[in-house]
């Protein structure tokens, strides 16, 4: 009996042999179907009826799908994977600044001030903080989007010596970018020297003060008038105990003395408190 139409099922199983005859060029039936009355029957119905071509359109549109579906992700997954760091962490279509330089740390009494050149193209800038050399900015940063070229480390320990380093952040549309890290910087947090007394002698005064923490010598101040702080020519300088003897006074003389801590690093504190003294000669009459 002759097949006179196909529906459904039939006419997508002919796709395979459509797609064949169009890339071969063989558009013969005798070729695939002489073997196989019924397929050779299909063949002829469809190829008048022009069902082949609805056929193969599908086909088609069924090959276009998955290259949408599967292929084109997998291009784009590709690509963006392709494209690296830019000397640092952030999305790559935001470009790193350069890294920060001249960095410098003074240290103070219980705090390090930190500065550095300002970097163009720089929003804000990553803190880092060491005990040892070679700071790790992988690690957490001791401040983050600090916004000028310059930082107060308030949470330094005297005689604690620190390592930093800073970073500059580029920053667009939520995203951001990180540069390498700038050269070490390195300082000793310490005390000004407190408790500072003085005893008068026969042409001496003798003075003593309590230890500052991160200090590892003192300087000795004098003047004959009262200072602010510690002005001029230090009278005594190393001094690595926490007293100094002046032999140099000069009995009758009023004298107004300060003292200065002096880190490992060679850095000088603010000076200590004040205080008066006046050398003299024994009385006479003294027993």
């Amino acid at each position: 009996m002759r097949a006179t139409s196909y529906e459904g099922d039939s006419l997508f199983r002919l796709w395979p042999p459509f797609l064949y005859y169009c890339f071969s060029g063989d558009f013969s039936s005798d070729f695939f179907f002489s073997n196989c009355s019924a397929m050779d029957t299909i063949w002829k119905e469809t190829r008048t009826s022009g069902r082949w071509i609805q056929a193969l359109r599908r086909a088609c549109l069924g090959a276009l799908a998955l290259a949408v579906l599967f292929v084109l992700p997998a291009c784009d997954s590709s690509s963006n994977g392709g494209n690296g760091g830019n000397g640092g962490e952030g999305d790559p279509s935001v470009s790193a600044p350069s890294a920060p330089s001249g960095l410098e740390a003074t240290p103070q009494d219980g705090t390090i001030q930190l500065g550095w050149d300002a970097v163009d193209g720089a929003d804000t800038y990553n803190v880092y903080r060491s005990t040892s050399s070679g700071v790790d900015v992988s690690s957490s940063a001791l401040d983050t989007g600090v916004g000028q070229s310059s930082y107060t480390d308030e949470t330094a320990e005297n005689g604690t010596e620190y390592f930093y380093a800073v970073s500059a952040v580029a920053s667009e549309g939520g995203e951001s970018a990180e540069s390498d890290a700038s050269g070490e910087a390195e300082a000793i947090p310490f005390a000004a020297p407190s408790g500072l007394e003085g005893t008068s002698r026969d042409s001496e005064v003798a003075l003593s003060w309590d230890a500052a923490a991160g200090a590892d010598t003192y300087s000795v101040y004098r003047s004959t008038s009262s200072t602010d702080g510690a002005e001029g020519e230090p009278l005594a300088t190393g001094v690595a105990e926490t007293s100094y003897a002046d032999s140099t006074a000069e009995n009758g003389t009023k004298y107004y003395y300060r003292v200065t801590s002096v880190n490992p690093g060679g850095a000088e504190s603010e000076a200590s408190g004040e205080v008066e003294k006046t050398p003299f000669s024994d009385p006479p009459d003294r027993p």
